[in-house]
């Protein structure tokens, strides 16, 4: 009897380990598929314009990169990139949903732990070229500051006003990054991909607290989420203030994104009060099916109650 409850319990020990891991391997899985299937896509569309597949840019700056090898928005290569990256959230959605809720607690914890990891080495690389600065390099821009509040909402998993700025700000301006990512660099290098890769898992990890776990985005939230953004917003500017740079872009509109048509229709500063009324259009497309739903289930009840 001793030997077999020591087999049990090594069992039990061993399977233990095993269910910790697999959290890790899948997620490890299914983040080196879209790194393969993005160069895969790099790859192809070098190969139908006749250019050579250029490794000496991989680790460049965008300053040392020919334009020519840029990947322009709305390309071929950017459209196929966006399509693909879109496909692969609603993959990785499906495969997480038939998991279980240890299992997804462990993927969640490991995607957030990697988006961290890589804005990391992002600030690693740009020092390792010479070219980090507290202008351009700290994490206040609202995508960089939303893996910290990506991470904390997952770690933190009482806070439901995270797990709501994650979906309803988070979500959105890096979904808008990726349409109109304003990255000068080709597709088969560092930063691109890099990128491409943290603002698709921003979105990945909201669309997995919503439809994965079941979270319930709820507008009565959304105050809290806007006085968040106030805050970030107030830090940005500071930091505008002392090192001269574009954080949140308060500063002025970057070239080939969509916020440029709002700096010509409404100048400058003006295109910032536009920006409050897009999120509140965005806000208004976001909620409007949970709170047609939440009414449903409201007459639902009464009526149900009425039968009784």
């Amino acid at each position: 009897m001793p030997l077999i409850v020591e087999i049990e319990d090594a069992a039990m020990i061993k399977l233990q380990g095993i269910s910790k891991i697999e959290p890790v391997v899948i997620t490890l899985t299914g983040l080196a598929v879209y790194l393969f299937v993005q160069i895969i896509i790099s790859m192809v569309f070098a190969a139908s314009n006749g250019d050579p597949f250029r490794l000496q840019y991989f680790w460049s700056v965008d300053l040392d990169i020919p334009s020519e090898f840029i990947t322009r928005n709305f390309s071929p290569t950017h459209i196929i990139f966006l399509i693909t990256s879109l496909i692969l959230i609603a993959g990785a959605l499906i495969a997480y949903r038939r998991r279980s809720d240890s299992v997804k607690k462990g993927i969640l914890q490991a995607l957030v732990m990697f988006m961290v990891s890589s804005e990391i080495v992002d600030w690693v690389w740009y020092i390792l070229i010479g070219h980090y600065s507290l202008r351009n390099c700290l994490p206040l821009h609202l995508c960089s500051a939303s893996i910290f509040v990506e991470f904390a909402a997952v770690l933190w998993t009482r806070n439901v006003i995270l797990k709501e700025f994650a979906y309803a700000l988070s979500m959105p301006a890096a979904l808008a990054a990726l349409i109109t990512p304003g990255w000068y660099y080709p597709l088969f290098s560092f930063q691109y991909l890099q990128s491409a890769l943290t603002h698709t898992l921003l979105i990945l990890v909201p669309v997995l607290i919503v439809w994965g776990n079941g979270f319930r985005p709820d507008f009565r939230r959304l105050p809290g989420c806007f006085l968040l953004l106030l805050s970030l917003a107030g830090i940005a500017a500071a930091a505008n203030s002392l090192f001269g740079g574009n954080y949140m872009f308060l500063g002025y509109v970057p070239k080939d994104t969509a916020l440029q048509a709002f700096e010509q229709w409404f100048g400058h500063p003006g295109y910032i009060f536009l920006e409050i009324g897009l999120i509140l259009v965005i806000w208004l497309i976001l909620y409007l099916p949970w709170i047609a739903g939440e009414q449903k289930q409201n007459r639902r009840r009464s009526s149900s109650h009425e039968d009784k």
